[in-house]
């Protein structure tokens, strides 16, 4: 993690996460880089979760611990995420390669997780619609990329952005949480959630070039 421009997450005014990237960063030797890249240990994590859906390893009646597992990796996604540029910023560790781990990893993590929902959904369907959405879900952020490469604002907005997409995802699998039975439910629940992803990546790629475009237009016009 380096000096690039961040996220408002307001998470990170909450005293837990303060006190959690203290002692993260006084206490241990995690580097914000090392944590970066943790984010897709357990992103690999909720993706072979998902996978657990299209085998008999857990039995029926345990069945809602495969969707827990996800969720719960998910969010450790998250956190290390969100720890890794307080870590960097307010804990002094910067590191001159800091934007390759800043956001290299968070590409694959995106990636791991959609398409493991996809393979949760168990058709060809659903696959495929994940395959769609992970490319989707990085073109958003080449676009916000894209704003800086060109002397402008880089844009964060969604409504399919990267804390937005893990939050759908989140919700909809909380579905097969509560579910009383292993169904089958899933074949529904994630291309439908999918789809979403897609079309709300779609609206925010759309948003983002068009603040692009009016900034250099802006800055254009001032020259």
């Amino acid at each position: 993690m380096s000096s690039s421009p961040r996220r408002e997450i307001k998470t990170r005014d909450k005293k837990w996460a303060k006190n959690l990237a203290k002692f993260v960063a006084t206490k241990t030797n995690l580097t914000p880089n090392m944590i970066s890249v943790l984010s897709v240990f357990f992103a690999i994590l909720a993706c072979g979760a998902y996978c657990l859906y299209r085998t008999d390893f857990i039995p029926v009646k345990y069945s809602f611990i495969i969707p827990i597992l996800a969720i719960l990796f998910m969010q450790l996604r998250l956190l290390c995420n969100l720890i890794d540029g307080m870590v960097a910023i307010e804990g002094g560790k910067k590191s001159a390669v800091g934007d390759i781990y800043n956001e290299f990893p968070d590409r694959l993590s995106d990636s791991f997780i959609i398409i493991g929902a996809g393979i949760a959904g168990g058709t060809e369907t659903s696959l495929i619609l994940s395959l769609v959405a992970a490319l989707l879900a990085m073109f958003t952020a080449y676009t916000r990329l894209l704003g800086g490469a060109v002397g402008v604002k880089q844009y964060f907005s969604g409504p399919m952005a990267k804390q937005h997409r893990m939050a759908l995802l989140t919700v909809f699998t909380l579905i097969c949480v509560i579910s009383p039975i292993k169904p089958d439910i899933n074949l529904q629940v994630y291309p439908i959630a999918l789809a979403v992803i897609i079309a709300g990546c779609i609206v925010t790629v759309w948003r983002r070039v068009s603040y692009i475009a009016r900034d250099l237009k802006e800055k254009n016009s001032e020259q």
